[in-house]
């Protein structure tokens, strides 16, 4: 099922490619949240696990002009959900060291 253009709904989960308006409005509605940062085409090579709150996944890094353009994109749900399609991909979430103790 296809929600507006960048976001892709799976069950609960979403992606969002090409839509940082709506990324950073799912951030604020669901801070108890989880987020997956990976590639624009997501890969078991880059499935950074972090929690909505984290402040690397809610702000712009050094150099970066958006979230879900260019080079990545965000799944966003719970963090069982994701862990699971990080697995159906080939890989395992790898959690961030600044706000997922395990």
């Amino acid at each position: 099922m296809t929600g507006r253009i960048g976001e892709t709904m799976m069950g609960c989960m979403r992606r969002f490619a090409h839509d940082d308006t709506g990324y950073l409005s799912w951030l604020t509605q669901h801070p108890e949240g989880f987020v997956i940062n990976t590639y624009m085409k997501p890969s078991p090579a880059y499935l950074k696990l972090h929690h909505a709150s984290c402040p690397t996944i809610g702000r712009l890094q050094p150099r970066a002009r958006t979230f879900t353009d260019g080079e990545y994109s965000k799944l966003c749900g719970g963090r069982v959900e994701l862990e699971e399609e990080a697995r159906r991909l080939g890989g395992s979430a790898e959690p961030c060291p600044l706000c997922i103790c395990s």
